[in-house]
């Protein structure tokens, strides 16, 4: 291990430089951009080190520091002989960054426990060894940003004061409750500010909504968007967040009025969701799977529980299949990811591809996880998960362990893979894709799924509706993409064409962009469901930009294989003129509207879910 191990935050597209340092003060690696001096550096790290022990006296241990400066993120991570600090882009995701930081902290500790040892002196990594030298990233730093940051040591030092006074927000050291316990988050400003429990206000807070279900979302979205909901909407302040038992937690804030309120949230499953719904002991549902017949006729009291007023498509998810990154698989067949989960591949030796040899060790999500469930309806189907399968709750540990163990596999949701690898998906009759933003915003990734907010059709909670509107506003959305989720705002891209393609759409594609959404439809029916209603809006919003005014919209449609081709080629052309005659009420016109038949299938025709997927419009614009 040495000093070029910054290069693995280097490399990450949000950040912008590292560097790490001794207790003592002694910098000993260093690749931070051209407006930071080293000078800079070592008053900054002195400044850290003489705060540091009265911060953690202050809030308890001190695991990880972060903050905001005009353009720029922080985040200092503190290790037992020193610290390294992380200078990152406004949209970075910590999540990102723990998980890269936790794979490299054993060497991290022994690299500054090697000089330590050897007494050596300060050096800047990667740089000159002048006391005034600057240590470049890739090239000249933007005069705004000469202009825009102050010195690195003087914002240190407004951090470390508002951090004793608990103002900012931080990492706890691990507890015996809960080892991976995040204490406070506003990232990005989309979480809550943290507050220690003496900090947090001593009137009791009223409950005004109650969000259970899905650890998917209840875990870090769900107290963001509380955060922002009750400070945007509600237009409260001093919003703290108030742990309870595992994986429950209220976003407590104060009114105009002086009155305290909480917006309560309990993590404990999708599945949870339907059934505290149906005991009204909660106001809405949050599930990472869509709404099953039998829980449809529970809560039918509520209303049409699959229609547009209850079923609220909020972000989309992939569930990756992932491995170590040693690990030589690129793809893998959904069976043979279902014969893996099953018992009936044991020895990466029987999948060449992989490198390996031994026993496959298979960790999964727990049995409430919307996780599981969508993984066992989507992959396993019919068939059992191996008994000595080990089973998880949380999904940080889950891509730990694998990324730790050779011959692990798992699956996890989008945010999650890294620090393992993920593989490609194919699925019968499909060409293989990766998870990505993309493709799952698309849809056309095979283990691609929505996160949802179910609530009755008419809720008798005023705040029930406002919550899920603002969830599904822009603000919403960005709050989505900065936890790591993929938003329902519309991108475009210029995909390569997939092999089995026709001529015909090879042509009709040949000029043209495609955008990240696909129109989907209720079986044998032109009805356009959930998700597309709300996409309507938004694509008539994305059209009418000032630089997509002038492009020409193409919809393709497609049909699943039930039914005869003839009656397939009819269905695929009607769903396109469906979605041309209802954007043509908005004043859009598309300029070609095509239909494909049951060509070119995402998904397998054998699974409800897989028919679904491929009933759909494409829409792509001219370039």
């Amino acid at each position: 291990m040495n000093k070029n191990c910054l290069d693995s935050f280097i490399k990450l597209p949000e950040v912008e430089g590292a560097f790490i340092s001794h207790r003592d003060g002694r910098i000993i690696g260093a690749n931070m951009p051209q407006f930071l001096s080293l000078e800079q550096l070592q008053k900054a790290t002195r400044l850290l080190n003489q705060n540091r022990n009265a911060a953690s006296a202050a809030v308890g241990e001190i695991r990880r520091c972060e903050f905001r400066y005009l353009e720029q993120k922080f985040f200092v991570y503190y290790l037992p002989l020193g610290q390294l600090f992380v200078l990152c882009r406004p949209q970075a995701n910590p999540e990102r960054i723990d998980l890269e930081v936790e794979v490299l902290r054993a060497d991290l500790d022994n690299l500054l426990k090697t000089t330590a040892d050897s007494g050596q002196p300060t050096t800047p990594a990667m740089g000159t060894a002048a006391q005034d030298s600057v240590v470049p990233l890739a090239g000249p730093e933007p005069p705004q940003k000469k202009r825009n940051i102050m010195p690195l040591f003087i914002v240190l030092a407004f951090v470390l004061i508002a951090l004793l006074g608990a103002g900012f927000f931080f990492l706890l050291g691990e507890t015996q409750s809960d080892k991976t316990n995040l204490v406070a988050a506003n990232q990005a400003q989309a979480s809550p500010p943290p507050a220690s429990p003496a900090a947090i206000p001593s009137t009791p807070a009223t409950t005004i909504l109650r969000l259970h279900g899905s650890n998917t979302i209840g875990a870090k979205l769900a107290p963001a968007l509380a955060t922002e909901f009750l400070k945007q909407v509600m237009q409260a302040k001093d919003i703290v967040r108030v742990p309870g038992q595992p994986d429950e937690q209220n976003i407590e804030g104060t009114l105009r009025d002086g009155r305290r309120v909480a917006i309560e949230i309990q993590a404990h499953g999708s599945s949870t969701s339907f059934k505290d719904l149906n005991q009204d002991l909660c106001d809405v549902g949050m599930a990472s799977r869509s709404i099953k017949p039998k829980e449809v006729e529970q809560l039918q009291r509520f209303g049409n529980m699959t229609g547009p007023a209850s079923e609220n498509v909020l972000a989309l998810d992939g569930i990756a299949v992932i491995v170590h990154p040693a690990n030589g698989v690129q793809n893998m067949a959904q069976q043979q990811i279902a014969d893996i989960f099953s018992g009936r591949i044991k020895d990466w030796q029987e999948i060449p591809q992989s490198g390996l040899s031994g026993a496959i060790k298979v960790i999964a999500r727990d049995e409430k996880s919307g996780t599981w469930d969508t993984f066992k309806h989507l992959v396993l189907r019919d068939q059992s998960l191996l008994s000595s399968a080990e089973r998880l709750e949380d999904s940080r540990e889950l891509t730990a362990q694998v990324a730790a163990d050779t011959n692990a596999i798992g699956f996890i949701g989008l945010p999650y893979i890294k620090p393992s690898k993920a593989v490609a998906v194919s699925e019968q009759g499909t060409e293989a894709v990766f998870p990505t933003t993309f493709t799952v915003a698309t849809e056309d990734y095979p283990l691609a799924r929505r996160l949802f907010l179910y609530i009755p059709a008419n809720p008798t909670n005023p705040q029930s509706r406002p919550f899920v509107e603002f969830a599904l506003s822009d603000s919403g959305q960005k709050i989505a993409r900065e936890i790591g989720f993929v938003e329902l705002t519309i991108d475009e891209m210029t995909p390569e064409i997939a092999a089995n393609a026709s001529q015909n759409y090879r042509q009709n594609a040949a000029s043209a962009a495609r955008l990240s959404l696909n129109f989907r439809f209720r079986s044998g029916s032109t009805e356009i469901d959930n998700r597309g209603l709300r996409d309507i809006d938004r694509l008539v919003s994305f059209l009418g930009r000032q630089q997509n005014r002038q492009r020409a919209v193409k919809l393709f449609g497609f049909a699943d294989n039930i039914g005869s081709r003839t009656a397939n080629c009819q269905l695929s052309q009607i769903r396109a003129e469906k979605v041309a005659t209802v954007l043509k009420a908005h004043g859009v016109s598309a300029e070609t509207i095509q239909g494909f038949c049951d060509d070119m299938p995402v998904a397998a025709n054998d699974t409800a879910a897989g028919r679904e997927k491929n009933r759909r419009v494409e829409v792509w614009l001219t370039r």
